[in-house]
């Protein structure tokens, strides 16, 4: 393990402490699943931990954090900072950074080594139900991405899209709450139980091909533990049935020039705080590079 990885490690240690101490179901999704069948941890490229939890439970871990957690563990989401338009929160160590990217005009979402936390919904039985759900649900997607004040970097599209998009997007948020439509999807989902579905739904990844995001339930229906470095970790009993429909032949490495994590990293240190950082950006001390100036 990399300092990163060990870093994460941690957080996701006291992630399940409190999942074991309150009876909340998790278990590792994405690349942290192949990583623990494959590699019996981490993917060597990979710089982050994704673990899913049934709705219910999501949202109970987002209730209680802030009482259980150590001081040094803090929550991230779309109900906490304005500019965040993800559907999921980060679980981080804020005595670490790792910025990514996209986030790096903006220094409220500057995190530390972090665990992703998705939310999985259940979804009715009936196809013409359930068509409805989704559209309902990609739609709120789309305005929730709207009414907060993120945008992309004005490197990556034209100026002039760019400064329209900006200009769109500030008096869209100067008249709606930014969080209305991350809770109206949410509240859409919470209609149908996960424990009775049939069929559950990634919910944070709407705006990929419908059809990726929808697995039968039986998928995850038991869970067993596994080892993942040092520590055990919760995978779905049916792992090879969910990551053969996401990923294929999971077991196989993929080419060298594709192993890499996905992530476009703004700044990584282990050794500073990532409220340093947003303090120096907030005083213009922080350059587009991440260099201090």
């Amino acid at each position: 393990m990399n300092k990163l990885q060990e870093r994460e490690l941690l957080v996701l240690k006291e992630v399940i402490k409190i999942c074991k101490r309150h009876n909340l179901t998790y278990y590792a999704i994405g690349g942290t699943c192949i990583g623990a069948v494959r590699h019996k941890g981490f993917i060597p490229w990979d710089d982050d931990i994704d673990i899913g939890m049934p709705r219910k439970d999501y949202d109970k871990l987002r209730q209680i954090y802030y009482k259980e957690f150590p001081e040094n563990i803090e929550l991230q989401d779309y109900d906490n900072v304005k500019s965040d338009h993800f559907l999921f929160c980060k679980v981080y160590d804020k005595s670490s950074t790792f910025i990514e990217s996209y986030a790096i005009n903006y220094p409220e979402r500057y995190t530390g080594a972090f665990v992703d936390i998705m939310p999985i919904d259940g979804l009715p039985e009936s196809e013409q139900e359930k068509d409805t759900v989704l559209s309902k649900a990609t739609k709120f997607e789309h305005k929730n991405w709207w009414v907060r004040p993120w945008t992309s970097s004005k490197h990556d599209c034209p100026t002039f899209k760019w400064y329209a998009q900006k200009t769109v997007k500030f008096f869209t948020c100067k008249f709606t709450n930014y969080n209305k439509y991350s809770r109206k999807l949410e509240c859409l989902m919470r209609c149908y139980d996960y424990n009775s579905a049939k069929e559950v739904m990634f919910t944070w990844r709407i705006p990929i091909e419908m059809q990726r995001l929808i697995y039968k339930k039986r998928y995850f229906t038991e869970i067993i533990e596994v080892p993942f470095e040092d520590t055990l970790i919760a995978i779905p009993a049916s792992y090879d049935e969910y990551l053969k429909q996401d990923f294929g032949n999971y077991m196989s490495l993929p080419p060298e020039s594709q192993r890499n994590s996905g992530h476009s990293v703004y700044i990584l240190d282990m050794d500073r705080p990532c409220a340093f950082y947003a303090d120096l950006k907030r005083k213009g001390k922080l350059s587009e590079e991440g260099k201090i100036k």
